[in-house]
């Protein structure tokens, strides 16, 4: 059985603490269970992910589950160690290709543009998965040392990649181009944005907003029609703040019509005779949690336009401060954005939200809004974010963050960013 309780095990020892199947039969239960696991973790989140519903979706047994992973957590893990290993086998392939002079791609823009793209096709199911898993990396110790090992194979095949591309500077752009990816998945993947969209972004130079404007045009028909007068209205905004402060808790599962009574100090029924479905409640409470993200960001950012201070300074010191002061309510906006890929009525809320960095950041910066390296800036900054707090906020990493702004922004600003296609 597999006992991921030691932080700091790598995937190979959760493989090798893994009870090991007899051929036939128990190979296929496992592969089963793994492909029920990834693809519950994309379709419905982490919080489907228990021994019955994975056994159900798996087509075995609830004893089969649990007879192989002891936990949650031990199916998530294995989940997690399996994209792992298909990913870098993948990059490994890549840099072989390159070597035989048989290149998948030339250089760094056109390897993040693929990845986009694939992310969008084929392999949107895989990214989602992923995404769920490193979102669920920053809440205990166990998932940081996931994510310490993922960022850590990701940063060595990367290298050697950047380094087989002749990338100048390798060494220093490779966590800039792994935080610029995932930031650019993270945003892509809410918004829906088909290859052809990604390709008139990075390519084109065409601004988000001229790709994906109109999912705003409804947000405030929506917020209008959330507001009525009277006792009415204060109680229903008491229950809708409440669920938002248990999303900011870390735990979307937590929002149930028990658990938002008692916090908001209401009779149990109190919830249910507002909202007739807990989704509708959680589909609001999330479009406030990500309305009140956007608030607290646009707050520093508009404050620090045109200040007579560097913008990777500037930058830096947003980041630092988002992620020791607002980390865990930042993240469960985050899981707001992932829950738009699957609920078309939250993709709104993000739209907003992410337009409103476009603008934001091309301000602090000084670039139009149709620069690219706005877009790949405002994405680095979103996926060290991500990654910082995986990981565990590791003070060295957090020290390095006005480094990599500043030397990422310096050859932005010069036309120079090493992600922009020519």
């Amino acid at each position: 059985m597999i006992q991921v309780t030691t932080v700091g095990l790598t995937s190979r020892h959760r493989r090798a603490e893994a009870r090991v199947p007899r051929q036939g039969r128990s190979e296929d239960a496992i592969a089963k269970i793994a492909k029920a696991v990834i693809s519950l973790l994309a379709s419905e989140g982490q919080g489907a992910i228990t021994h019955r519903r994975v056994a159900e979706v798996a087509g075995v047994s609830v004893a089969a589950t649990t007879y192989y992973y002891s936990s949650k957590f031990a199916l998530i893990a294995d989940a997690q160690a399996r994209l792992l290993d298909a990913y870098v086998n993948a990059f490994v392939r890549a840099r072989e290709r390159h070597r035989a002079g048989e290149p998948v791609v030339a250089n760094l823009p056109a390897l993040v543009i693929k990845l986009l793209k694939n992310a969008a096709g084929r392999h949107g199911s895989e990214t989602l998965a992923w995404s769920e898993i490193m979102l669920d990396c920053t809440r205990d110790e166990r998932g940081h040392a996931l994510a310490k090992e993922w960022f850590s194979r990701m940063e060595n095949i990367w290298s050697e990649l950047l380094t087989e591309f002749g990338t100048p500077d390798a060494a220093a752009l490779v966590n800039p181009a792994i935080d610029t990816v995932v930031g650019l998945l993270f945003i892509t993947l809410p918004l829906q944005l088909s290859e052809e969209q990604i390709a008139l972004v990075l390519e084109e130079g065409q601004p988000l907003s001229s790709v994906c404007g109109h999912l705003r045009n409804d947000i405030e028909a929506r917020q209008s029609a959330n507001v009525e007068p009277g006792k009415s209205g204060d109680a229903r905004a008491r229950i809708v703040d409440a669920a938002v402060r248990l999303l900011e808790s870390g735990d979307a599962q937590a929002v149930t019509y028990g658990a938002v009574a008692r916090r908001a100090g209401l009779t149990n029924a109190a919830p249910a005779y507002h909202f007739a479905r807990i989704d509708e409640l959680s589909d609001l409470a999330q479009s406030e949690l990500l309305r009140r993200m956007k608030e607290r960001y646009e707050a520093m950012l508009i404050a620090a336009a045109g200040a007579d201070v560097p913008a990777g300074d500037l930058l830096a010191t947003i980041h630092v401060r988002s992620v020791l002061e607002d980390g865990t309510a930042n993240m469960a906006g985050h899981q707001a954005w992932l829950s738009a890929v699957r609920r078309s009525s939250l993709r709104a809320a993000v739209a907003d939200i992410v337009l409103a960095f476009e603008a934001d950041f091309a301000a602090l910066l000084g670039t139009p809004d149709t620069s690219r390296a706005t877009i790949l800036i405002m994405a680095q900054f979103v996926g060290r974010g991500l990654r910082i707090q995986a990981t565990g906020k590791p003070t060295v990493h957090m020290a390095c963050a006005r480094q990599e702004f500043e030397r990422t922004i310096g050859a932005a600003l010069r036309g120079q960013h090493p992600m922009l296609p020519e």
